[in-house]
């Protein structure tokens, strides 16, 4: 893309903003302040809230070494994605006269941090070497990095993923917060909220896998590693589901109910070993709500969209083009912007709409393929074939999702006289249905259905699967929950758990709580026990993330 030269103030601090150009996006690396005793140290703003200290990096073997990696490749495409959305919101706030509080102009900064895992973070102290420190409101990427995460590429897959939630929230604000309290990852459903911001991240990894030249990447993407039984230590196997899973679509499929269930363990164990169970039933579809509650199917989606050749190869005029540049762009756009730029530009433009006035408690992925489909009517086709390939049509109709099913059954034992009459029945029902979503005879969020959350206050889940202290209520969707979840409300044994489940997937979702009268076993004394967690679930106002 062409070069940017951002403006703003310039401060006399080694972490001041600097100029920044999108052929080659500056990344500026810093490190935390320590006390004597090696911890982090935090300093108190005006808005009341603790901001680390953070000094200039500077150089050393293992800074040039990050830098190599974030000069390159898929983490310098995210630098200048992230660069593209800044500008945006800079040319809107300048006809606007609005004013979000966070410098936009600033270069994207990469903090050395001192815990485990990746943040996207806002906010921090620069200490300049005589000690003054400046607070600077940026957003920036906190992330673990030594030799062991550059030779493994983790630095080259993670520092996209989390540069993507920085991405997000320039584009939509800090609105991600979602009822679920579960522990989320790829195998998990969550909710829309989480299943979003971490899917639309998510879907960077394989974008690195596709293009890395890093050895152990490449090892693993190949299925050449020497140590096999280190692909099931948890963060790893998530890690090639994040990768591998996506692009095989393997997250729309049901999940099997943990062994440990017919075995009668205890409803904790049954409730984790669903929860980090990959086993996937790939004759069984999940629900439209399901799927768009799950991180893995919103990364697999934003995979496609990002990979299509009409979507990435379909130009708008020169002006559309303007709010990404600092000046006006060429008349040839073409020699400015790549395919994969372009698409990507085109999704901001869409987010960007959907962010200034759409609520983030609605599936937000099916709201910004509609708004693509309506900035970009000559992409509608694509766009929504995308979409509906993805999710087999569960989120418009649920005919559609039960004639693939009825295929991936005979598919599933080899019953060709079965397969193919089922399969092209299915495929011409979801072209059917491609047709009415375009013309907008048909919605896409047909056959998503309301969510109806539950709060079970006598069940309590650790932060994190491996943690033993559980401190939380589970939060619950009827509409998503899997037989494990139902599992842990008291007086929900496994064969009710499966007869509340198919009878969710016979309808392809409950329209109220009403419906569960129809399920053989439950009584009225448990289904006041639902309408009360609901009831509790309302009143608790329940936000899990931060």
């Amino acid at each position: 893309m062409r070069n940017f030269a951002a403006v703003g103030l310039m401060f006399f601090f080694l972490c001041s903003p600097a100029f920044a150009q999108l052929k080659n996006v500056e990344i500026k690396i810093i490190a935390p302040v320590v006390d004597k005793d090696g911890q982090a140290v935090f300093q108190p703003a005006n808005d009341g809230k603790q901001y680390p200290v953070v000094r200039e990096a500077g150089d050393s073997a293992l800074v040039r070494k990050a830098q190599a990696v974030l000069a390159s490749g898929v983490p310098q495409e995210t630098l200048k994605l992230d660069r593209s959305a800044r500008n945006l919101l800079i040319h809107q706030q300048a006809r606007s006269h609005a004013h979000v509080g966070l410098n936009l102009t600033a270069p994207m900064y990469l903090l050395l941090s001192t815990q485990e895992g990746g943040v996207a973070r806002y906010g921090f102290w620069c200490e300049s070497q005589t000690g003054k420190r400046e607070l600077l409101m940026v957003r920036y990427v906190d992330l673990v990095v030594d030799d062991s995460s550059i030779q493994e590429g983790s630095l080259e897959e993670i520092f996209p993923h989390e540069l993507a939630h920085v991405i997000l929230r320039s584009l939509f604000g800090e609105r991600f917060e979602g009822p679920s309290v579960k522990m989320h990852q790829s195998m998990s459903v969550t909710d829309y909220q989480t299943a979003f911001d971490e899917g639309y991240a998510e879907h960077f990894q394989p974008l690195v896998r596709d293009s890395t030249s890093n050895p152990f990447l490449r090892a693993l993407t190949q299925a050449n590693t020497p140590v096999d039984l280190d692909l099931f230590w948890l963060s790893r196997m998530d890690q090639q589901l994040r990768t591998d899973g996506i692009k095989r679509n393997v997250f729309v499929h049901r999940k099997a109910i943990p062994s440990s269930a017919y075995d009668k363990a205890d409803p904790y164990v049954i409730f984790t070993d669903g929860e980090t169970s990959p086993d996937f039933l790939h004759d069984e579809l999940k629900n439209g709500q399901e799927m768009m509650a799950s991180e893995g199917v919103i990364s697999t989606l934003f995979y496609r969209i990002v990979n299509d050749d009409h979507l990435r190869n379909t130009y708008r005029d020169a002006a559309f083009y303007g709010d990404f540049f600092s000046e006006d762009p060429p008349a040839d756009v073409r020699s400015a912007i790549t395919p994969y730029e372009n698409v990507n530009l085109k999704l901001f433009a869409a987010m960007r709409a959907v962010g200034q006035g759409v609520s983030l408690s609605h599936p937000l992925a099916l709201t910004i393929v509609r708004q693509y489909a309506k900035m970009f009517p000559d992409e509608a086709d694509s766009i929504y074939d995308v979409l509906l390939s993805t999710t087999y049509g569960a989120t418009v109709s649920q005919d559609v999702t039960d004639g693939f099913e009825k295929a991936l059954k005979a598919g599933r034992s080899g019953n060709i006289e079965g397969f193919r009459p089922e399969s092209r029945a299915a495929f011409t029902v979801l072209s059917r249905i491609r047709r009415e979503v375009v013309n907008g005879s048909l919605p896409v969020d047909g056959n998503i259905g309301p969510e109806l959350w539950l709060l079970n206050t006598a069940f309590k889940i650790a932060p994190a699967y491996w943690q033993k202290e559980r401190t939380q209520p589970l939060t619950l969707n009827l509409n998503t929950a899997a037989e494990a979840e139902l599992m842990t409300i008291q007086g929900v044994d496994l064969p009710l758990a499966q007869r509340i489940v198919a009878e969710r997937r016979r309808r392809g979702h409950f329209k109220s709580m009403d419906d569960l009268r129809q399920v053989e076993g439950i009584s009225p004394g448990l289904l006041q026990t639902f309408n009360t967690m609901a009831a509790a679930m309302r009143d608790a106002n329940v936000v899990a993330r931060p």
